[in-house]
């Protein structure tokens, strides 16, 4: 697979919103997107976050996550995604003027030049470019002592089945085990302080299948057993003392 072929894809999908591009169903997007942009600022908190932060959200993609979320939350935001499609949407749908949007290469950003953010959202970003991670992890932690990350349920075998579809490998998927992840994170001197495995819904649910398991949502995710098919980890990570 061509490097430009994910790249292009995601500019592609930045065009119409990632929204439209991922999910099945609207119900099903809004759903997914509001609860867990929920749960990341409620980590934030719990970290020691709060409404006069100044955050970076790396890898935003449209800017949904800064958008409708973060930029009610926080002091200001920046935003950086290598999709300049994608950026182009951010800016056009920001509401808010303490969010501001830049077209970067996020695996080559030196941050030894940035001002210190009080938090990181990696938001679903590095398993796009697992092979600069490290790299990334080891930057940030000059600027920042809190990292909130969302990313898919590495652990599930139905996960890296999919990700051998054409779709997937077009989209450059290739999630992390839990324990790799944390250990990238604990080399770059980071720690997990919060873990959560949630969200019963994979983007391709139906709107009919939704209604259907949507009450059972729960269930799934606070049973030690059955959160094994939950399809996203997200974290809360600081920086050791």
């Amino acid at each position: 697979m061509s490097k430009l072929e994910p790249a292009a894809y995601w500019n592609r999908a930045g065009e119409i919103s990632y929204a439209q591009a991922m999910f099945a169903h609207p119900v099903v997007e809004a759903h997914v997107n509001g609860r867990l942009g929920e749960v990341g600022v409620n980590i934030g908190k719990q970290l020691g976050l709060n409404e006069r932060s100044h955050v970076l959200d790396l890898g935003c993609g449209d800017g949904t996550l800064a958008n409708r979320v973060l930029a009610e939350h926080f002091c200001s935001v920046d935003g950086y995604d290598q999709a300049p499609a994608a950026i182009k949407f951010a800016r056009d749908h920001a509401t808010r003027e303490n969010v501001h949007f830049s077209a970067e290469d996020i695996t080559k950003i030196d941050f030894s030049k940035s001002p210190r953010y009080d938090g990181v959202y990696l938001w679903g970003i590095l398993h796009h470019v697992k092979a600069s991670a490290e790299t990334i992890l080891s930057r940030l932690s000059c600027v920042t002592g809190r990292v909130i990350v969302l990313e898919p349920n590495g652990d599930h075998i139905a996960r890296k089945l999919l990700e051998r579809t054409a779709s997937y490998r077009r989209a450059g998927e290739e999630s992390f085990r839990t324990k790799e992840l944390e250990g990238i994170f604990c080399r770059a001197g980071f720690h997990p302080v919060i873990w959560k495995r949630l969200n019963l819904f994979p983007n391709f649910t139906p709107q009919w299948l939704f209604h259907l398991l949507r009450p059972l949502e729960s269930v799934f995710e606070n049973n030690r057993v059955l959160r094994a098919f939950c399809t996203v980890n997200v974290w809360g990570f600081a920086k050791d003392e």
